[in-house]
């Protein structure tokens, strides 16, 4: 049987390196290239990234522990819901800020964050349940 206690405080602390690294990397981009407005597009990326890991690892520990016959209608839900918060956000931004060359750079900073951690996601979601099922 897995610890779900342990396994979701592994899985925070590494979105949480992640995200750190991924945001340090931007801002190492941003002074390189004097981009300063940048920084805000990164900050948003960041605190999504934060934000909706957290749900999902919560949401994910819950169900883990309460229902774990359903884990597999749970990875298929959070990934579709998060990315129509995700989708959603863009578009917020894109009418807030309505500067094509912004827009365009969120889209590509927010897409990188996304994408990262939605591979970290799968893989390490994989290996949980492959542990698992080895284990049971």
């Amino acid at each position: 049987m897995m610890d779900v206690n342990k396994v979701y405080k592994k899985y925070y602390k590494n979105n949480l390196w992640i995200i750190a690294g991924l945001y340090l990397i931007g801002l190492l981009v941003v002074q390189l290239t004097q981009q300063t407005a940048y920084i805000n597009l990164l900050t948003i990326s960041a605190v999504y990234s934060l934000i909706t890991s957290s749900i999902y690892g919560g949401a994910w520990k819950a169900i883990a522990s309460q229902s774990p016959t359903v884990m597999n209608n749970f990875y298929l839900a959070g990934s579709g819901f998060r990315m129509l918060l995700a989708f959603l956000t863009v578009v917020v931004y894109a009418i807030v800020v309505k500067e094509r060359a912004m827009v365009i750079g969120f889209v590509v900073i927010f897409m990188i964050f996304y994408l990262v951690l939605l591979a970290f996601d799968t893989v390490y979601f994989y290996k949980v349940e492959k542990n698992n099922k080895i284990n049971n």
